[in-house]
C-alpha cells in the first residue's frame, strides 16, 4: 500500500513540475488553481478530463512532459508513442514500482 501512496505523490510532484517546465510559474499556479489536484493524484483519467477542458488538444503535450517527468524521477526510460494515453502510462509506472516492491 505504501508503494500507492509514493506513485500518487509523485505523480501529483510531476503534475506540479511538468507544468512549471512547460508553462512556467505562473501559468502553472493559474492552472493549478483552477484544477483539484488532490482528487486526481489516483485518478489520471479525472486529470485528463479537467486538464482537456482548459487546453484541448494542447493537453496531450502537457501530459507528456508530465509523464516524461514521472518516469524521470523512477529512473524509467520515457519512449513516446503516437497513441500516448495518460492513464495507461501512470499505470505502466505504478506496475514498475509495485515489481520493483516485490522484487527488490
Amino acid at each position: 500500500m505504501q508503494a500507492e501512496i509514493d506513485i500518487n505523490k509523485l505523480f501529483t510532484e510531476s503534475i506540479i513540475e511538468g507544468l512549471r517546465n512547460t508553462l512556467g510559474e505562473s501559468c502553472m499556479q493559474a492552472v493549478l488553481h483552477r484544477l483539484n489536484l488532490a482528487k486526481h493524484a489516483d485518478k489520471p483519467s479525472d486529470f485528463h478530463a479537467s486538464l482537456y477542458s482548459i487546453f484541448n488538444q494542447g493537453a496531450i503535450v502537457l501530459e507528456k512532459m508530465i509523464v516524461k517527468e514521472l518516469y524521470r524521477r523512477l529512473n524509467m526510460v520515457y519512449e513516446e508513442r503516437d497513441d500516448f494515453n495518460l492513464e495507461e502510462s501512470v499505470n505502466v509506472a505504478k506496475r514498475i514500482v509495485m515489481m520493483k516492491i516485490l522484487v527488490p
